[in-house]
């Protein structure tokens, strides 16, 4: 059973049901990818040979957020499920045909443990797998932070090799969607450095990104679908945050309130007014003990603690996120512009969703669905209209509409008509009661 929707050459394709909750095997998974590769009118022993040929690089995409923790173990709620990339990476082999390359890589949280990852997630199965074919698995950051699950306290932060291929520093410069803020702007990205993150976001508006990514000729876009705290959902585009390989390179908020120019909290809120300066004061500075009496004193508050940008005014990460779009579509090694936009293809990992607290701590939401596209805006609008949200109040998908989002994607405002529905997700504190759709 398949549902779809078309935007002249956007292509999205849905389907339902497909898949069960919460551990599909991988012949499920990939009978339902053959299900949908049919819908779209596929060659069935060859269905991504319209878009990879011989000698290509192919580089698979994943949502790697982090590892299972407290109550998301064992619920397949936070990562790309495993049978995906398992039938992309064999699908863009089959189209290679024993001459090219596969990249799966991204770049998690600096906290991820990446070892406990590899585990929980199947990635040292498919490593094992696939040992002796062309496909290499990568972890793009250039750092690591032993982090405490429970409270966020970071022990310590150490580096990592992080892409084989080294990393591009790609400056956007007047053509960032940052580049209407003034040189004065603090730009900040919670428990990364600062001075690191304004350094290359003034005047200059700098990302240093996978070499690997920049060397792709295919990228193969596969995000998990989840609420998101900054962003109010996340799902195509969003994954490009992890072509980075340190996210002190992204501004996800601009420092205060709104009255102060910034809209890292709303206005009139202590709590969140104070919640930065404090954090900053005593992260990795102070004991643990004294971290988790802080964290519990604000837990206990009557007023609502939002921060770091977590909240329906944020209005800066959705323009850091159409940056990395616009690289991860235009741009080569060295940060030279590409003479053709690469072909970014989307499949979404709905099968268990993520709602309330994502993307970090969502609940899970058995979907049973994935969704396919060619253009990851029309994809991201769909996903909305799925999730019962109304794109027109998201920013990151609202702002598809500009001018400037033309480079890397050809919505421009037209409704999906969606035949089947997830069910309406529950919005993350910050968002609840902004973003929701009609229900009649």
């Amino acid at each position: 059973m398949a549902a779809g929707m078309g935007f002249g050459v956007m292509k999205t394709a849905i389907t339902p049901n497909a898949v069960v909750w919460p551990a599909p095997d991988y012949g499920t998974v990939a009978a339902s990818v053959r299900d949908l590769f049919r819908f779209l009118g596929l060659d069935a022993a060859n269905p991504l040979g319209r878009w990879i040929k011989p000698g290509m690089t192919v580089v698979v995409k994943p949502n790697w957020v982090k590892h299972e923790f407290g109550h998301t173990e064992r619920q397949n709620v936070l990562f790309t499920h495993r049978s995906l990339l398992r039938v992309l990476i064999d699908a863009a082999l089959q189209a290679l045909g024993g001459d090219g390359r596969v990249y799966v890589a991204d770049a998690p949280l600096q906290g991820s443990d990446f070892a406990r990852f590899r585990q929980q997630s199947g990635l040292a199965e498919l490593e094992k797998g696939y040992a002796h074919a062309p496909v290499a698995f990568l972890d793009l950051r250039q750092q690591w932070a032993e982090i405490d699950d429970a409270s966020s306290y970071v022990y310590g932060i150490h580096p990592l090799a992080g892409d084989p291929n080294g990393y591009s520093l790609v400056d956007l410069g007047a053509r960032s969607r940052l580049a209407c803020f003034g040189v004065n702007t603090r730009f900040g990205v919670t428990d990364y450095s600062s001075a690191n993150t304004n350094g290359n976001h003034h005047g200059a508006h700098r990302y240093s990104v996978s070499n690997t990514l920049l060397s792709a000729d295919v990228i193969l876009n596969v995000p998990k679908l989840k609420t998101h705290m900054k962003t109010g959902m996340t799902g195509a585009l969003k994954n490009f945050i992890g072509i980075v390989g340190s996210k002190d390179f992204l501004p996800h908020f601009r420092c205060g309130s709104e009255s102060a120019g910034g809209d890292e909290y709303p206005d009139k809120n202590w709590l969140s007014h104070a919640a930065s300066p404090v954090r900053e004061l005593l992260q990795m500075r102070a004991p643990l003990w004294i971290w988790k009496l802080a964290r519990a004193g604000a837990q206990a508050a009557s007023a609502p603690l939002i921060h770091g940008g977590g909240w329906h005014g944020n209005d800066t990460l959705w323009r850091t996120i159409h940056d990395l779009a616009d690289i991860a579509r235009n741009y080569a090694v060295d940060g030279a512009a590409r003479p053709q936009p690469r072909t970014i293809l989307t499949l979404v990992d709905a099968i268990v969703a993520g709602e309330d607290r994502g993307p970090l701590k969502p609940r899970p939401k058995p979907c049973g669905m994935l969704v396919w596209g060619e253009d990851p805006g029309a994809v991201d609008v769909t996903c909305a209209a799925l999730m019962g949200f109304d794109w027109r109040k998201i920013p990151m998908l609202r702002h598809l509409c500009d001018a400037e989002a033309r480079v890397f994607t050809a919505f421009q405002g037209e409704t999906p008509t969606v035949y089947s529905s997830a069910g309406r997700f529950e919005a993350p504190l910050g968002w609840a009661g902004q973003i929701e759709g009609r229900t009649d």
